[in-house]
C-alpha cells in the first residue's frame, strides 16, 4: 500500500468512527444500496417534499392510472399525427397550389429525366405557366415538341391545376448596349452580315 492509499484509508476510518460516535448509520460501501433513504418521509413535511396538507395523506398521484381491478388504464393518445396537422393547415390557409408548385421546382429532374434537366432550368411559377429556360435553342425546339408530355407528367405527380402552361425560352442573346466601351449609334451593322 502506498503512501497516499493509505492516507485515505485513515480518513476513511476517521469518518466511521465519527459517524458511530453519533450513533449514525455507518454506510458500507460494497453495498449498492448503501446511500438509500431507509426511512420513509414525513408526508405534511414541505422541507422534505411533502405536500404540506398535513392531513396525513399523501395526494399526489404517483405512477400511472389504475382501475378499479388493479390493472393499469389503457394509455389513450389526444395528440393528432404531425402530417395531419399540417395537411389541415395548409388546406385552411390556401397554400396547396403554392406548395405543388414549389414541388414541380424542386423536383424538376424527376418530371422530366437527368438528362433533359441537366440542359434546362426551372425560372419561375407564374399565373398557372411554368418559365423555363434552356442551353440552347435546339434544347428549347425539343422541349416545345415535347410540352404536352410534361404537362401531362405534372398534372399526374401534383394535379390539374397547378400547372396549365409551359412558357419556354432559348439562351439570351449578348447584350451590346452596356457595358465599359460602349459607342452611342447603332451598334454593330455588318458583324452578322
Amino acid at each position: 500500500m502506498t503512501e497516499d492509499e493509505d492516507f485515505i484509508a485513515q480518513a476513511f476510518e476517521r469518518v466511521r468512527r465519527e459517524a458511530q460516535r453519533r450513533n449514525g448509520r455507518v454506510p458500507d460501501l460494497n453495498n449498492r444500496d448503501a446511500f438509500r433513504r431507509t426511512t420513509p418521509r414525513p408526508i405534511g413535511d414541505r422541507a422534505n417534499g411533502g405536500n404540506g396538507g398535513g392531513g396525513g395523506v399523501d395526494k399526489r398521484r404517483r405512477g400511472r392510472p389504475t382501475g378499479p381491478d388493479g390493472r393499469y388504464k389503457p394509455y389513450v393518445r389526444s395528440a393528432e399525427p404531425l402530417g395531419a396537422i399540417l395537411n389541415r393547415e395548409i388546406r385552411s390557409r390556401g397554400w396547396s397550389r403554392d406548395i405543388a408548385a414549389g414541388w414541380v421546382t424542386s423536383h424538376w429532374a424527376e418530371l422530366v429525366g437527368p438528362k433533359i434537366a441537366q440542359h434546362t432550368k426551372v425560372e419561375m411559377i407564374k399565373d398557372k405557366k411554368l418559365f423555363i429556360t434552356c442551353d440552347s435553342t435546339a434544347w428549347a425546339t425539343n422541349l416545345r415538341m415535347m410540352q404536352k408530355q410534361i404537362l401531362q407528367v405534372i398534372a399526374e405527380k401534383v394535379g390539374p391545376d397547378v400547372i396549365a402552361e409551359l412558357r419556354i425560352f432559348g439562351p439570351q442573346a449578348p447584350s451590346w448596349r452596356k457595358g465599359p466601351l460602349h459607342v452611342k449609334g447603332r451598334g454593330p451593322r455588318d458583324t452578322y452580315g
